[in-house]
């Protein structure tokens, strides 16, 4: 029979999630749980459909970040459509998070969702804010992640992931939104718990099955990628593969035919008959 404890390493020590479980217990010998793999000796558990926006927490089970939604966490939550809206006058939604803008004759304040009236603030046209400094005059603002353009007036987005190369930590990839970006994991890895941390580990394309490998070739697994081999009878890349016997009796067959087109049998004279 097996029993589920809280997940612990191979050599015993407390690992991964506070109160998980993974680790099962068969007769006098343990190992991780069905749904379960053991990543440099802690249980993790294994998402067959990966987490877009948070972890894993148990087979085929993701906790969501904040802002998102779905079995996968790949679903935006619409913060714009929420009962309790997050804005004043008008609410935009964007990936994982939101914008407030004002309406017409209003500016937004410091604290992001309120809007208030100044007329001296309106005659501005301001895009989204203004500020009126002591001496009377008046100067749009922008909200972070957003500049002024030529016209002093309009707001517009920051490439955050353009001015800089290194805005995202090792293994991950920068993705520009409206005013802000986000850090998702590169090709080949996939957001999860590593040594006590949330950070983006290799994905497995050779476990999961979601690699391109013939079924005539064996699948090796690499940092961020994978690579695909023939079995020992057949030849390809390993994403094709054919049998070696079928393609050396083609290749003999074919020297075969050029041979004997150049191996024609001399034909003997005619005797004049009596």
């Amino acid at each position: 029979m097996c029993h589920l404890q809280t997940v612990r390493d191979l050599s015993g020590r407390l690992g991964g999630p506070s109160g998980s479980v993974g680790l099962c217990t068969f007769g006098t010998s343990t190992a991780c749980c069905l749904g379960w793999r053991n990543v440099m000796g802690v249980c993790q558990p294994v998402c067959n459909k990966p987490c877009r926006n948070e972890v894993c927490v148990g087979p085929d089970k993701c906790s969501c970040s904040v802002g998102y939604k779905g079995q996968q966490c790949d679903q935006d939550v619409n913060k714009c459509g929420l009962p309790e809206r997050p804005c004043s006058n008008s609410c935009m939604n964007t990936q994982g998070s939101y914008r407030c803008y004002c309406d017409p004759g209003y500016n937004l304040m410091t604290d992001g969702p309120t809007c208030t009236k100044e007329h001296k603030c309106s005659s501005s046209r301001c895009h989204l804010a203004c500020q009126i400094d002591r001496g009377g005059e008046v100067r749009c603002l922008c909200a972070p992640g957003l500049h002024l353009v030529a016209n002093n007036r309009t707001c517009e987005d920051v490439d955050e992931c353009r001015r800089a190369s290194d805005v995202c930590p090792p293994r991950r990839t920068c993705k520009n939104t409206f005013g802000s970006f986000v850090c998702a994991c590169r090709e080949g890895f996939v957001l999860g718990t590593l040594q006590d941390s949330v950070q983006c580990r290799d994905k497995d394309e050779c476990l999961d099955s979601t690699h391109l490998c013939s079924r005539h070739s064996q699948c090796f697994n690499t940092s961020g990628s994978y690579t695909c081999q023939c079995l020992e009878d057949y030849s390809g890349d390993g994403h094709t593969c054919w049998p070696r016997r079928a393609s050396q009796s083609k290749t003999s067959m074919y020297l075969r035919y050029k041979l004997s087109k150049r191996t024609r049998p001399i034909q003997q004279p005619r005797r004049p008959q009596l």
